[in-house]
């Protein structure tokens, strides 16, 4: 029940200020194709095929999947190509656009050195990586699941170090809500960083 509430709210907020900057500052020559890593129920994907770009979206959901597909039937195979896969399994096309919103974090520690590997290799000198990063103070990180990778800053500014030049990096670190209703601490960096080689 909450996948399924979580997927509707989800689909009534707004895309993520960072991937409408992402879009600002991408290299117009370049080809118009798009990653949506853990698309979810897919309101990244739509909002960038309605600007022209082609989709590749996956997560590991078969409901997301599903969702997607139903949502973007007029797209599909087209310009929207859905697959349920897993972070580190997934095979990327060369893009000119990463966007990992609010995702990335759910890759499993032990496998997140291979996930980040395969972004980096499918974006295109000049190409764009937005998305999210979690960070120690999260009540999630901090309940030690031992599922998910945190980055403290420090790390997630090396990681990004090579083959990056980080635009934007914003750090939120405050008590909130998750779309399902539930309090927690966010404490999440969002990057905007453009591939340089």
């Amino acid at each position: 029940m909450s996948e399924q509430l979580y997927y509707d709210r989800s689909m009534d907020v707004d895309v993520y200020p960072h991937l409408k900057l992402a879009l600002e500052i991408l290299d117009p020559a370049l080809p118009r194709v798009a990653v949506d890593v853990g698309c979810g129920a897919g309101r990244d994907a739509l909002f960038l095929i309605e600007r022209g770009f082609h989709v590749y979206a996956y997560d590991k959901s078969d409901e997301a999947i599903a969702r997607l597909s139903e949502q973007g039937r007029a797209h599909l195979n087209q310009k929207l190509f859905p697959q349920v896969s897993h972070f580190e399994a997934f095979d990327y096309p060369s893009v000119s656009l990463v966007s990992a919103c609010s995702s990335l974090f759910f890759c499993h520690p032990t496998v997140f050195s291979q996930a980040w590997m395969n972004i980096t290799e499918s974006l295109l000198a000049g190409g764009v990586f937005c998305g999210h990063f979690m960070g120690p103070n999260d009540s999630w990180a901090r309940m030690g699941r031992g599922d998910l990778t945190v980055h403290s800053l420090a790390e997630l500014q090396v990681l990004l170090q090579h083959g990056f030049q980080i635009v934007d990096l914003y750090e939120h670190d405050a008590p909130g809500m998750t779309l399902v209703g539930r309090q927690k601490h966010w404490h999440t960096y969002s990057v905007v960083a453009q591939k340089v080689d």
